[in-house]
């Protein structure tokens, strides 16, 4: 199985990445360019691997990989001259592993295809790399990249919905008391919000992407841990999103101030909720629109009629009082010497 690392930033898309990446199902955030454009000015730098047997894509791995940098710092990381982290993660992606395979691929290819990775990665990054971090595994994938000598342990957990439902208000019902009241009451709250414009859907070419950074950063910063760096997105990541068929918004305005959206990528059975950044109440933003998304967005693939819809991570018990089901995660850390 042939394997080739590629730096988007740099190397053009490689022959077979949309074929292979419409084929499976995967979702905008695996479009090559909108990876290209995760990292424009950041500290994280982007590292694809693509399995190919013969000419045919039978696999990818998407990560970015982290250099030593000051605190604030957008210093992009320089492989061969300091050490690095690789971190097996894609931008804006939460709901499990950054890797897939074509399905006639078995477990145990699949593992031997990951360590095949890890041994290209540590080829390419050079002598600082120090190992790599597979974050949100969820527990079927563990067996593949766990091992002697790598650091497994419960990670926050991503969440999804499944539509067993014909109507919001089939859902709604199906809900406890206090949480239908309320969910009924922050709907009708924005609804009747007359100083509040709420639009839905793609081709929003009024949204500024740069006013969508820095609302992410705000929502970013308070997420990210010393153990869990998340890199900003860019101006250009949103840009790019924007221009997309298969991405929809959800966007509220208070005049022109943008005081929250939502993206949405779309799929044809598991559209997947993606970004969400709001103003807090205290910087003039309103609490009830967290909630106002969540029943756009099972509106949105009611009427899709798909079968689920993937949520992401991030207040967990808020979302399994609204119906949501958890989906359990790990972390497994594998240091250089356990490698490949």
């Amino acid at each position: 199985m042939h394997l080739e690392v590629l730096d988007p930033c740099r190397d053009p898309e490689p022959p077979g990445w949309e074929e292979f990446r419409q084929a499976e199902g995967l979702t905008a955030v695996w479009a090559y360019d909108v990876i290209a454009a995760s990292s424009e000015g950041s500290w994280a730098r982007p590292l694809l691997a693509v399995f190919r047997d013969g000419g045919r894509v039978t696999g990818v791995v998407g990560a970015v990989y982290l250099g030593l940098r000051l605190p604030n710092s957008h210093r992009a990381p320089r492989r061969r001259r300091e050490p690095i982290l690789l971190d097996v993660r894609l931008p804006a992606h939460s709901n499990g592993p950054t890797w897939h395979f074509a399905g006639d691929l078995s477990p145990e290819t699949r593992a031997r295809l990951l360590r095949q990775f890890e041994r290209a990665a540590r080829r390419h990054l050079g002598w600082g790399l120090a190992g790599v971090v597979y974050r949100m595994v969820t527990d079927p994938c563990v067996p593949l990249v766990a091992r002697r000598g790598a650091l497994t342990r419960e990670s926050p957990g991503s969440t999804v919905m499944p539509l067993r439902w014909s109507s919001v208000e089939g859902w709604l019902g199906s809900l406890s008391k206090n949480r239908r009241k309320s969910l009924r009451r922050q709907i009708a709250t924005v609804a009747g919000a007359a100083d509040l414009t709420v639009l839905e859907g793609g081709g929003q070419t009024d949204l500024d992407p740069v006013e969508m950074a820095e609302l992410n950063l705000r929502h970013t910063a308070r997420l990210a841990t010393r153990l869990d760096p998340r890199a900003p997105l860019p101006a250009a990541y949103f840009a790019t999103l924007l221009r997309r068929d298969d991405v929809r918004v959800i966007s509220y305005r208070e005049g022109k101030r943008l005081l929250a959206f939502a993206l949405v990528y779309d799929h044809p059975t598991s559209p997947v909720s993606g970004p969400w950044a709001a103003l807090r109440p205290e910087e003039g933003g309103r609490k009830d629109l967290y909630f106002d998304t969540h029943v756009r967005i099972v509106r949105q693939a009611m009427e899709a009629g798909v079968k689920q819809v993937l949520f992401g991570r991030g207040r967990v018990d808020v979302k399994q009082s609204m119906g949501f089901e958890y989906v359990p995660m790990s972390v497994v850390a594998v240091p250089r010497w356990a490698m490949g």
